[in-house]
């Protein structure tokens, strides 16, 4: 199988060019980063522990801020690798003004490419977020003993019954991770019938929030009600709301806003 799905990248290979001149056509692609996708860096790599961290799109490098966030303090870690498939996830990490994160775009997953890849940057250890799962990459990581971690993991039932259908290829593929940390307990059941170890429930990282969203959501409420007048009535009962609402009216009234 394995065989197969090698042969059927290197298909896509071929075709690749066209389909992303369509999506630099339809500004899905950035034209200047391309050549990411086959491997080739536009960043450099600094000496010392670098720690990668791989999400499909926005969602998944967002869930994952408050944790860059602890990083970016540690002094044992010189850099971090973010990758994404999407354009748009490039621009949100963009956004965050960390100083030892460096994004590039996930490599396609051909075998010749992904240990290219792996080559240059060297991981001490790899995060995949949420189902983002690539044969080749875990393979050459495996190979490699690089620790692979898959965080926030979420398989859906659909995306479950796909992987049974390549049993056995998928148990190679899942056994392969070091670690797997659950975003939901379904997913524990489904993680264990498709051979991974070592797995637990560790709830969902997109409901943490980061210091920096804290601290831009407080200067935003603060900022909306500098020049009104406010009040609250916190912790009320149904047969006091009458009378509030009353009480809203003629102070409104009254004080003529």
């Amino acid at each position: 199988m394995l065989f197969i799905y090698r042969l059927l990248i290197n298909i896509i290979l071929i075709f690749s060019p066209i389909i992303i001149l369509i999506r630099i056509f339809k500004k899905k692609e950035n034209i200047l980063r391309v050549k990411e996708k086959f491997g080739f860096n536009s960043v450099k790599r600094k000496k010392g522990r670098l720690i990668w961290f791989h999400g499909a799109s926005v969602g998944e490098l967002q869930s994952i801020v408050p944790l860059l966030e602890k990083l970016e303090k540690s002094k044992k870690i010189s850099q971090i690798l973010i990758t994404s498939n999407t354009l748009s996830s490039s621009k949100i990490i963009s956004n965050f003004k960390f100083k030892k994160v460096a994004h590039q775009f996930f490599p396609i997953d051909n075998n010749e490419i992904v240990k290219k890849f792996i080559n240059y940057w060297k991981p001490s250890a790899t995060f995949f977020i949420d189902s983002e799962i690539w044969p080749n990459m875990i393979f050459n990581l495996k190979l490699n003993r690089i620790p692979t971690i898959l965080i926030n993991g979420r398989i859906t039932e659909n995306s479950f019954k796909r992987w049974m259908k390549f049993e056995n290829f998928s148990k190679s593929i899942f056994s392969n991770l070091t670690v797997c940390l659950s975003s939901n307990k379904k997913t524990v059941s489904y993680l264990k019938k498709l051979g991974a170890k070592n797995i637990k429930y560790f709830g969902n990282l997109k409901y943490a929030q980061s210091e920096n969203e804290k601290v831009i959501l407080e200067k935003n409420v603060i900022n909306f009600f500098k020049k009104r007048i406010t009040w609250c009535a916190s912790s009320t009962h149904n047969t006091e709301e009458i009378f509030i609402g009353n009480l809203h009216y003629q102070l409104k009234k009254k004080l003529k806003i």
